[in-house]
């Protein structure tokens, strides 16, 4: 299936963004009233690195606007909820090495017969556990001026 920006099916369109745009935003929406009361919380959204630069060859521009979006929409909450005493941060996780992405995504990409690590500076792909540190120090006092960020994790990821 072609997922490039000028060939995007528009049923892909309204699939992908509203698994990750609309999913993120009613979260969101159904959290804050509770945080607002108690005039405290920590949200962490989930973008990707896809959604803050475009691929090469413009494919998987669905996926890239819908976490782009999600990047922008958590910098409007940050806004929105900081005088509850209340943070909203994004991570953007770079090519993490889940299974889905191993037997997926990589095979088909047009840098498939490319090891994805020598884009990376640290010359590895991420790890669930790489991503879940980012969340921890979002998620905790340690974090507790930062709000509207969004977080590349990826290693060093050469964009271009």
């Amino acid at each position: 299936m072609d997922t490039k920006a000028s060939a995007i099916d528009p049923a892909l369109l309204d699939l992908v963004v509203s698994m990750n745009l609309f999913g993120t935003v009613y979260s969101c929406n159904a959290v804050a009233p509770f945080m607002k009361r108690q005039r405290s919380g920590k949200i962490v959204t989930v973008s990707s690195v896809a959604g803050l630069s475009s691929s090469a060859d413009g494919g998987y521009a669905h996926y890239g606007a819908a976490k782009a979006a999600i990047a922008h929409y958590t910098r409007y909450l940050a806004q929105d909820l900081g005088p509850y005493g209340i943070t909203a941060n994004c991570i953007a996780p770079g090519v993490i090495a889940t299974g889905r992405i191993m037997q997926t995504v990589l095979p088909v990409s047009s840098d498939s017969n490319r090891d994805r690590s020598e884009l990376v500076a640290l010359r590895r792909l991420g790890t669930v556990e790489d991503c879940a540190k980012v969340v921890e120090f979002l998620a905790t006092d340690l974090s507790d001026y930062v709000t509207g960020a969004v977080i590349p994790i990826d290693g060093g990821l050469r964009r271009g």
